[in-house]
C-alpha cells in the first residue's frame, strides 16, 4: 500500500540481501539534504517481501535488488500487485537493465552512484505530481521481456584476410585491451571483435558467462581458482591466463559466488 507522504519525506521499504548495500544506500540518501525519509522495513528475502506487502506494509518507494537470498525478485509480481513505486538496484544483469529503460522505471547499477541516486530520487518525486504509472503492467512487461529465448552460438571473427567460425563453447572470457574488445579463445587464439561489451552480456547466457568488472566477461568454464583478495574483493585465475588481474568487487562479490555456484 502506498502512504500519503509529506512534501520530500519517504517511507522506504529496501529488500536486499547484502548488508553492505543496505548501509551504503542509506548512507548515500542520509546526504540528500532536501529528502527525510524513514526506513520502515529491510528483507532479504523473496518470501519475506511477499509476507510484508500481503499485509498491506505501507511505503512510498521501494529499492529492490532483483537477487535475493531465495530467489528472483520478479517472484513477488506474480503473486501479489505492487502498487508502490520501485527503484530497482542489480549488480550486473543487462537484460533487465535494457528492459527498464524500455519501460521507464528506473534502476541503479551496483555500485551506487550517488549523482544517479539523485537523479532517481528527483525522477520520483517528480512523478508523484502526476497520476500514477501503471506499475504492475510495466513490471509484467519486464519479467516476461527478460525470458530471451535464444542466446548467440557463434562467432564469425576475421583474421588476416580469412573468416573463422567460433562456437561460443571455444570461447574463454571477452576483455578491452588498448580500447579495443577481444575474444580468447580456450586454445589460447586471441580476435579482435566489433561489439561492446555490455552488448555481448546481452546475447550470452547469463548462467554461462558473468561481466566480472567493466573490463572482463568471463565463461564460467575458463575459472580454475577463485581467491580473497584485498577489501573483500575476488580474484580470479582463469585460463588461458588474462593479461591484467580479474577481480571481483566487493559488492557483487556475493552476488558471483551464488552465480558460480548454480
Amino acid at each position: 500500500m502506498s502512504a500519503q507522504h509529506t512534501q520530500n519525506h519517504l517511507k522506504v521499504l529496501i529488500v536486499e540481501d547484502e548488508e553492505a548495500a543496505v548501509n551504503r544506500l542509506r548512507k548515500e540518501l542520509n546526504k540528500m539534504e532536501d529528502l527525510s525519509y524513514e526506513v520502515v522495513a529491510i528483507i532479504d528475502t523473496v518470501s519475506g517481501a511477499l509476507q510484508w506487502l500481503g499485509g498491506q506494509g505501507v511505503a512510498d518507494l521501494i529499492f529492490m535488488d532483483i537477487h535475493l537470498n531465495d530467489g528472483n525478485s520478479f517472484e513477488i509480481f506474480k503473486q501479489v500487485t505492487v502498487e508502490i513505486p520501485i527503484i530497482f538496484t542489480t549488480a550486473y544483469d543487462e537484460y533487465a537493465l535494457q528492459a527498464f529503460r524500455v519501460n521507464s522505471l528506473d534502476y541503479l547499477l551496483k555500485p551506487i552512484n550517488p549523482e544517479e541516486l539523485h537523479v532517481a530520487i528527483d525522477r520520483f518525486l517528480a512523478t508523484q505530481k502526476e497520476p500514477p504509472p501503471d506499475y504492475l503492467s510495466k513490471l509484467t512487461a519486464l519479467a516476461q521481456s527478460m525470458q530471451p529465448t535464444t542466446y548467440r552460438s557463434s562467432f564469425l571473427v576475421h583474421f588476416r584476410q580469412q573468416m573463422h567460425m567460433v562456437e561460443i563453447s571455444e570461447v574463454a572470457y571477452f576483455y578491452i585491451k588498448e580500447r579495443g574488445v577481444f575474444m580468447k579463445k580456450k586454445d589460447g587464439k586471441e580476435y579482435a571483435i566489433e561489439f561492446f561489451l555490455d552488448d555481448l552480456e546481452q546475447q550470452l547466457n547469463p548462467r554461462e558467462f558473468y561481466r566480472a568488472n567493466r573490463q572482463f566477461l568471463v565463461s564460467r568454464s575458463c575459472i580454475k581458482v577463485i581467491e580473497p583478495y584485498f577489501n573483500g574483493r575476488l580474484l580470479l585465475a582463469v585460463q588461458p591466463e588474462s593479461p591484467t588481474q580479474v577481480l571481483i568487487s566487493k559488492e557483487k562479490a556475493t552476488d558471483f559466488k551464488r552465480w558460480a555456484d548454480y
